[in-house]
């Protein structure tokens, strides 16, 4: 059976612009962190005077309407561009109103955030961006694919890709394309619209238990293991010496900035390392199961434990069942989750029982019942698996 849906894909390819195209993106860059600077001024200015108006007992319906949306925004804008900013029109024009854009779902985040409505921490009222935050600019839909190395686009022209993007985009259209500073080179982000068509698949029944966790990435009930490369923890220390030289730098300075970007460098391979490995092991479990098992794990909870929050943030277990998640509803896996208070540790996966404590230095579990020793996360891994296929009402080797 055969279900379509409307997707949204992100393709990011790393770019090799030439030095006039560089020039153009800073100043692309710079044009956008101005208009929603100048945006966000303006706002408070409204907001300012609202308050005054209701002070001085203004009926509502009169109070001052605040521009909080992109088409006021935009409208704002091109009444006072020649006056603030006589440059605007040395970059792409609608690259403001993805600015507005940005500045607008930052307004609305904040008042549903305020109201309840938005589930999740509080979120704070937007803030200026400075100058040494990271140079980004959005054009809308008016990006295209050139050839296989280049896209092109408006105002700026074709500009070199270091990937076949041809290939990775494909026939999907182009929404948004968001050009990025990261770790000393450019990127550009192009979200893709598409058509899945998702069916299920035609072998047998394939099922996995998947214990996540902080020594090993990822355990499998058929015994496979993905380690942890702990991208963070090895970089430490070249990251450390990488701050300290920063330190000792004179903000502001051209050797300030030259240093920063060292320092940037390595928090973006660290990103890399990360991501790749992550990929790695949703694709794997996407590719050669049709049914994947996976505990409900309270990240929030755990980070609260000091001990261990610097090695979950690192393993990011949140992104592993993110991107497990689309993965699977791309190529009609199912994913199963398993309640989080289910004891999957401690209960042996020979005879059922289930132990009263069990520590994290444990690295074996040793049943005082039947005497089975296993390795700790493939016990685990073995016991979510079973648990979700009882409460499937399968068993393990059912075919389809």
């Amino acid at each position: 059976m055969e279900e379509e849906s409307r997707a949204f894909y992100a393709v990011k390819v790393p770019l090799d612009p030439s030095p006039s195209q560089e020039i153009q993106f800073k100043s692309h860059a710079g044009g956008s962190r101005f208009a929603y600077n100048a945006a966000l001024a303006h706002i408070k200015a409204q907001l300012d005077e609202r308050k005054k108006q209701q002070e001085a007992g203004v009926d509502k319906k009169d109070l001052i309407r605040i521009d909080n949306n992109m088409i006021s925004l935009g409208r704002w804008w091109r009444d006072n561009r020649d006056e603030i900013a006589p440059w605007h029109a040395e970059n792409y024009s609608h690259m403001y109103n993805c600015a507005f854009q940005n500045l607008a779902n930052a307004s609305k985040n904040f008042l549903q955030s305020l109201t309840g409505k938005r589930k999740g921490e509080r979120v704070a009222f937007p803030r200026f961006k400075k100058r040494s935050s990271t140079k980004t600019f959005a054009f809308p839909d008016s990006v295209r694919v050139a050839d296989d190395h280049g896209i092109r686009l408006p105002k700026i022209g074709r500009v070199h890709t270091l990937r076949n993007v041809r290939k990775l985009v494909g026939d999907r259209k182009i929404k948004t394309t968001t050009v990025k500073f990261e770790g000393g080179r450019w990127y550009a982000s192009l979200l893709c619209e598409t058509i899945v068509t998702t069916q299920e698949k035609k072998r047998h029944q394939k099922t996995v238990g998947v214990d996540l966790g902080i020594k090993e990435l990822a355990t499998l009930s058929d015994g496979v293991v993905f380690h942890n490369p702990a991208p963070l923890r090895e970089a430490k220390r070249r990251l450390a010496h990488a701050q300290r030289a920063l330190a000792r730098k004179e903000k502001g300075s051209n050797h300030y900035f030259e240093q920063q970007q060292k320092v940037n460098r390595i928090y973006a391979r660290v990103r890399f390392l990360r991501n790749n490995t992550i990929h790695q092991l949703t694709a794997y479990l996407t590719d050669h199961y049709t049914d994947i098992y996976i505990e409900d794990l309270n990240v929030k909870g755990m980070l609260k434990n000091h001990g261990i929050a610097g090695a979950l943030s690192d393993a990011a277990l949140a992104e592993i069942r993110r991107q497990l998640e689309y993965k699977a509803n791309k190529k009609g896996v199912r994913i199963h989750v398993i309640d989080r208070f289910y004891p999957s540790t401690k209960t042996c996966s020979g005879c059922g029982s289930v132990k009263d404590q069990m520590s994290l230095s444990e690295r074996t579990y040793l049943c005082d019942r039947c005497g089975l020793e296993i390795d700790r996360d493939l016990n685990a891994a073995i016991n979510i698996e079973r648990k979700g296929l009882e409460e499937l009402g399968q068993n393990s080797n059912q075919v389809d």
